[in-house]
C-alpha cells in the first residue's frame, strides 16, 4: 500500500489567467473596451494547487478530486501524472472539468468566475472511503473550504467523511482546513461551521473571514495588526493552532499560532513582491505547517524526506 504524507480534497480546475490588467476593474465605465494579453492556460484549484506545491518540495500526495472527461480533464491527469501526484481510481466524472477565470488589475484586485456546474461537485463519501487506509496512513489531511461551501453538493458530505474517518485512525494524520471561499460566512453560520470543522487541527484563514464569523467589524473595515491580534486571541478560544492573514490582498502578512504550544509568530509573507501570485495562499500554507507547525518533514537538498 502506497503511503502518502499528504491526502488532499479540493478543486480541481483548467484556470484560465490573466495576470496584470493595465486599469483598476473599478474604472470600468465605458462599453465595448478591448485590451490585448496573454491569457494562460494552467491547471489549477485549491486542492491541485497544494498537491503541487506539496510535491514539488518532496512530498508524496494523493489528490481526491474530480475532473471530467472532457480535453481539459485529459490534460489536468496528464500533467498531474507528469508531477506524480497521485490521483483515485475514480477520477472522472461526466460533468465538466471545473473551470476558472482568473484576472488581476493594476491594483492587485482579483476577480475569479467558475463554472457553477462541475465536476469537483462530484466526489462523494464512497470515493473518501475508498481510500480510507490513505488517510489512515499519511501525515497530513488538507481539505479545501470549497468542499462545504455549497451544503447540497455530494462532496459536502465527502469532506465531513473524510475527516471523521482521519479522526478514528490509531495514528490520526493533522487534519488540516483552508477557509475558503473567503465569503464563506454568507454560506454558513460560525455555528454551522464550527460544527463542519469539529475534527479540525489546524485552521488557515483571512482575518477578515474570521471576524465577520465571530461579528467584527465590518466588510468596510482596514484591517491593522491590533486587530489582527484580537482576531487571533478570540480565535485561540475555538482553534488552538491556526494561520491567519491580513493585509490589502488579503496575504501580505500572517500570524502563526500554537496556543498548546506557546508559539506565535507575525511575519510579512512577501506577497507584494511575488511575480507569480497564483496559489500563493497555497504556498503560505505548506511552509507553515513544515516550518512552523513541524507536521511535516523537512526535505532534503534533493526534494525528498525520510520515510515515517
Amino acid at each position: 500500500m502506497t503511503r502518502y504524507d499528504v491526502v488532499v480534497l479540493g478543486d480541481v480546475n483548467m484556470d484560465y489567467v490573466v495576470h496584470n490588467l493595465p486599469f483598476r476593474l473599478s474604472d470600468l465605465v465605458d462599453n465595448g473596451l478591448v485590451d490585448w494579453a496573454e491569457i494562460d492556460e494552467l491547471p489549477g484549484g485549491s486542492g491541485l494547487n497544494f498537491c503541487t506545491f506539496a510535491a514539488a518540495a518532496g512530498y508524496n500526495c494523493l489528490l481526491l478530486g474530480k475532473a471530467g472527461n472532457d480535453s481539459d480533464g485529459s490534460a489536468i491527469t496528464t500533467w498531474l501524472r507528469a508531477r506524480d501526484i497521485a490521483i483515485p481510481r475514480q477520477w472522472t466524472t461526466t460533468a465538466p472539468t471545473g473551470k476558472a477565470f482568473i484576472l488581476r488589475d493594476s491594483a492587485g484586485i482579483r476577480l475569479i468566475i467558475n463554472n457553477r456546474h462541475n465536476a469537483n461537485h462530484s466526489l462523494s463519501a464512497v470515493d473518501v472511503e475508498e481510500y480510507s487506509a490513505a488517510l489512515a496512513s499519511c501525515r497530513v489531511l488538507n481539505i479545501s473550504g470549497y468542499c462545504i461551501s455549497s451544503p447540497r453538493t455530494a462532496r459536502y458530505y465527502a469532506a465531513l467523511r473524510a475527516m471523521a474517518l482521519a479522526r478514528s485512525c490509531p495514528r490520526p494524520p493533522v487534519v488540516v482546513f483552508d477557509v475558503v471561499p473567503h465569503r464563506i460566512y454568507e454560506q454558513l453560520t460560525f455555528e454551522q461551521f464550527r460544527e463542519c470543522t469539529t475534527h479540525v487541527d489546524i485552521l488557515i484563514s483571512e482575518v477578515a473571514t474570521m471576524r465577520r464569523f465571530l461579528g467584527l467589524g465590518s466588510r468596510s473595515e482596514a484591517i491593522d495588526e491590533s486587530m489582527a491580534r484580537d482576531t487571533a486571541e478570540r480565535l485561540s478560544v475555538y482553534y488552538p493552532r491556526f494561520a491567519l492573514r491580513y493585509g490589502s490582498s488579503g496575504c501580505d502578512l500572517e500570524i502563526l499560532t500554537d496556543v498548546h504550544g506557546a508559539r506565535f509568530a507575525h511575519h510579512a509573507t512577501g506577497h507584494d513582491q511575488a511575480h507569480d501570485k497564483r496559489g500563493y495562499g497555497d504556498r503560505l500554507a505548506l511552509s507553515a505547517l513544515r516550518d512552523f507547525f513541524h507536521v511535516l518533514p523537512p526535505t532534503s537538498a534533493a526534494g525528498r524526506h525520510d520515510s515515517r
